[in-house]
């Protein structure tokens, strides 16, 4: 994964951004967990890429989980984290190589980070790998295009491989043994939000 460079930081602080995980990818997720007939309370939760912490505030909130744990390549976004007091337990470690066991989450969480991942279709085999056959991977994600326009015109620097197109996502899904459950568009085709089932192995 790379690093976030300061325009984009400071992008992840904006009041826009917690107003979208709060009442539009949250919301999305819980509308693909319904359709899924899966609930999370109580269980054991991911979230992959967790910045400063946001996204974890609003998993601890909804769903009252049993044991949630946060990751992210940047120290300094873990102590930003670390200072919400979520309960999360908190570690420095790379999406593509999470050090979590087999097997050891019911959900896993990832509010738009892969753009930043040149190997992130092997994240994608290390979130499977984690989810319990069964749990639910859910990912909202940039296109491509999006990522590009965001480079030139909003000075965002991200790596050319994480550049993916949806058709690609989906097969990158596939090829980590995961089935999409549901695909709903966020923004258009510019971003949507993803459902994949760890199939039992």
């Amino acid at each position: 994964m790379a690093r976030l460079n300061a325009r984009e930081l400071s992008m992840m602080d904006w009041k826009v951004r917690g107003w979208s995980q709060r009442f539009v990818e949250l919301p999305v997720f819980r509308r693909h967990l319904a359709a899924l007939d899966v609930d999370l309370t109580g269980k054991d939760l991911l979230d992959a890429g967790c910045g400063n912490g946001r996204g974890l505030q609003m998993l601890a909130r909804t769903f009252r989980p049993r044991r949630l744990v946060g990751i992210d390549l940047m120290p300094e976004q873990i102590e930003r984290a670390r200072a919400r007091r979520t309960g999360a337990r908190l570690s420095v470690a790379d999406i593509t190589a999470t050090g979590e066991p087999d097997a050891s989450f019911d959900a896993v969480f990832v509010f738009a980070i892969l753009h930043h991942v040149p190997r992130w279709r092997d994240a994608l085999r290390e979130l499977a790998r984690i989810l319990r056959p069964g749990g639910v991977l859910l990912v909202e994600e940039l296109h491509g295009a999006t990522v590009r326009f965001s480079d030139g015109v909003l000075g965002t620097s991200h790596p050319p491989g994480a550049r993916f197109t949806w058709p690609e996502f989906r097969g990158g899904l596939a090829d980590a043994g995961l089935a999409v459950a549901g695909d709903r568009a966020v923004l258009g085709s510019a971003v949507r939000s993803f459902a994949a089932v760890r199939a039992p192995r």
